[in-house]
């Protein structure tokens, strides 16, 4: 069986090695500052920018970090997409020892093993995203509720709730195997046991004593919890999913047999509808061997649970895509039963019925959504441009689904009876691993062929692009990033420029967001509140020794020599007390001024200044309308210049020794322009504004003296 896992992860390995890039932003930059923290502090709690953040998923960070202690981000990267391969397809043990349990033999369960580690949800792996943790996890998680509701026991009920633990360490979503346990327990008691149903409480409870005194002690909590209003803290970032509003809303039913399309196109429709209807069987009829029946119990309940738990969420949250990211995970359970139903002497026919009638019926609502690249949330996605073509349309392509499910279950009943059960149950296994295998490449093939999020082909190395700040400073040091607008007039590509800038540089610990504007470019992390005292210019906060600010910032610039100026980016060393040498007012968030408001420019003393001196300043505009003119006055004189689409002035100031000098600025002309992009919400609003303040940089040598 390792011989299966190891072959799996080399050659998963091969491919997930050439994936040199982010594609998933934030989740990427957030599991990569998680795993940094702790390789950089040596605590396992989850933290990021120095403070811990409300999240249960740390395990894969955890994992992370181990590649995350040494070096620069470039080779970090590339060791983690290796290490990813082989931590997803370890899924592979699990997957054995359920399928073991169920079938008593090592056969099956060599093929269940093998299918799950080629299911086309394998590139997930090229990501630092959960998935990959947690698809082994939730496997070890079944595992122990297999063993646990075959043979019940005190160890076994603790190992339960040990192997569910790390689960939700894994992915938060796995609570839902807190309910699945006893449910499952619940189901074998009435099904196999043949306990009478007024009973089954009571002897559910009396074999399972450790795990019912540990649920009803969760449940307690839970319910003093949801009296106080904090019920939903305890899930920490994915709170807002059970918090408020109809967990089984509107469209359900249409949606959660549009899952269930989803999930058994994915695995080749076949072995979904065997699968479910093998397992169905087994519930439903007393078997000879406990195990057998108890992981039939097991699949069927976390099957159901977790495709009601997808299209809730997707509902509420998703617009109604059906996200199989979320999904995937119990495809491994699927197949245990489409191997369980090739080598069953009986072929299932009544047990058809019901998953094959709620397959038809997702079949027909599916919408086929299409997408320019690979869509990490619905990697199932990659064939439906194939399936629109082939069947010329929507209503085409869901008629080419169900003809295709009738013919593969008329070849597995022919078959059956004229080459025999063993012959095309080795026919069916070798289809479907060639359909799964070719499914995976192909969503590997649309990953490395288009570019990625950035715009980017995502084999090309970016390291030594980003990573100069590590380079200048260390991985050891400490910067504070100051996101702002550096590519005017767009949202989405100034946020992946600071983006790279973080994720590419260990040493960028902090993200500083003056009057929280740009702050959704990190929506979920925790952000420094800088702010200035407008008398003397000394910023309320000083968290790191070195500050990356962009060149082009028109809110203000720190004080402190420039140790790197990189793609227009200044790195600052501002010492242990922050400074500004200057700061403006009534300018938006961005550096356009408003008609009819005022906007200036203040300028401070400079360290050890004893009396006036004159500054220089060069100002670059650019007007909005056509054509405009910046009027600029300062205590020493006043500036004119007509700006076509630049404009540049060379001023000069009369600043005091104590408390500081203005520059006042005037524009002739406005015009309508884009949104203010320091706001994720207002992006899309225009506005009317009148020149853009491009750059204001202040001369470092000090001028003679002057009379303000």
């Amino acid at each position: 069986m390792v011989a299966v896992w190891l072959g799996a992860a080399f050659g998963l390995a091969a491919v997930t090695a050439r994936v040199v890039d982010w594609f998933v932003m934030t989740d990427e930059l957030y599991y990569e500052r998680l795993a940094i923290s702790v390789a950089r502090t040596g605590s396992p709690l989850p933290a990021i920018h120095g403070e811990l953040v409300p999240t249960v998923n740390q395990l894969y960070p955890l994992i992370l970090s181990t590649v995350y202690h040494h070096g620069f981000v470039p080779h970090s990267l590339h060791s983690a997409h290796v290490l990813n391969a082989f931590v997803m397809t370890s899924a592979a043990l699990p997957a054995f020892l359920i399928a073991r349990h169920a079938f008593g033999s090592r056969g099956p369960a060599f093929i269940v093993a093998l299918l799950s580690t080629i299911v086309p949800w394998l590139v997930l792996s090229s990501f630092l995203l959960t998935e990959v943790v947690a698809y082994p996890a939730f496997l070890w998680a079944v595992y122990a509720i297999q063993r646990c509701v075959a043979a019940p026991s005190a160890r076994s009920d603790l190992l339960t709730l040990v192997a569910i633990g790390v689960a939700v360490t894994a992915r938060t979503q796995f609570a839902v195997l807190l309910l699945a346990a006893p449910l499952a327990i619940v189901l074998h008691e009435l099904t196999f046991v043949r306990t009478a149903p007024r009973a089954v409480p009571r002897s559910a409870a009396g074999a399972h004593r450790v795990l019912t005194v540990v649920l009803g002690a969760g449940l307690a909590v839970f319910v003093v919890l949801a009296a106080l209003g904090k019920a939903s803290s305890a899930l920490g970032t994915y709170s807002a999913t059970v918090s408020g509003g109809n967990l089984l809303p509107s469209g359900t039913l249409r949606s959660f047999t549009e899952h269930v399309a989803t999930l058994a196109l994915a695995l080749g429709l076949l072995p979904f509808l065997l699968g479910t209807a093998w397992l169905l069987a087994r519930v439903t009829r007393r078997t000879e061997r406990r195990s057998l029946h108890a992981s039939a119990c097991v699949a069927v309940i976390t099957l159901v649970l977790v495709l009601l738990e997808v299209t809730s969420f997707d509902l509420r949250f998703g617009g109604g895509l059906v996200r199989d990211r979320y999904l995937f995970y119990v495809a491994p359970l699927v197949l245990l039963g489409f191997v369980g139903a090739l080598f069953e002497v009986r072929t299932p026919r009544w047990s058809l019925a019901a998953p094959g009638a709620i397959l038809v019926a997702g079949l027909a609502a599916l919408t086929f959504p299409t997408f320019e690249k690979l869509n990490v949330d619905a990697p199932a996605a990659s064939l439906n441009d194939y399936l629109l073509q082939s069947g010329h349309g929507v209503t085409g392509a869901r008629w080419t689904l169900v003809v295709t499910l009738l013919l593969l279950l008329t070849v597995f009943f022919l078959g059956r009876a004229i080459v025999g059960r063993r012959v095309i149950a080795l026919v069916l296994v070798v289809a479907t691993v060639g359909a799964l295998g070719g499914e995976t490449a192909y969503a590997f093939d649309r990953l490395l062929r288009v570019n990625g999020t950035s715009g980017r082909p995502i084999t090309l190395p970016q390291g030594i692009v980003f990573d100069w700040i590590d380079r200048t400073l260390g991985r050891n040091a400490d910067v504070t990033i100051v996101p702002y607008a550096q590519i005017a007039g767009d949202y989405w590509a100034t946020a992946a420029y600071w983006w790279d800038l973080e994720f590419w540089n260990v040493s960028v610990t902090r993200g500083a967001y003056p009057g929280n504007a740009f702050a959704e470019i990190q929506s979920t992390f925790p952000k420094t509140d800088l702010r200035f005292d407008p008398q003397t210019g000394r910023a309320n906060v000083s968290p790191t020794r070195y500050v990356a600010q962009s060149q082009r910032e028109s809110r203000f610039r720190l004080r402190g020599p420039t140790v790197s100026l990189t793609r227009d980016v200044l790195l600052i060393d501002a010492g242990s007390q922050w400074q500004a040498d200057w700061v403006t007012f009534g300018l938006d968030d961005d550096g356009w001024t408003t008609p009819g408001r005022a906007a200036r420019l203040r300028v401070y003393p400079a360290p050890g200044q004893t009396g006036p001196v004159t500054r220089g300043i060069q100002l670059v505009w650019q007007a909005a309308p056509s054509s405009a003119t910046i009027h600029t006055t300062s205590n020493l004189g006043r500036w004119s210049v007509k700006a076509e689409q630049q404009g540049q002035q060379n001023v000069s100031v009369c600043v005091p020794s104590h408390g500081y000098a203005e520059l006042h600025f005037r524009v002739d002309g406005s015009a309508g322009i884009y949104g203010d992009i320091g706001h994720k919400d207002l992006v899309g609003v225009a506005r009317v504004r009148g020149a853009l303040l491009a750059r204001a940089s202040m001369a470092d040598e000090i001028g003679s003296r002057c009379t303000p």
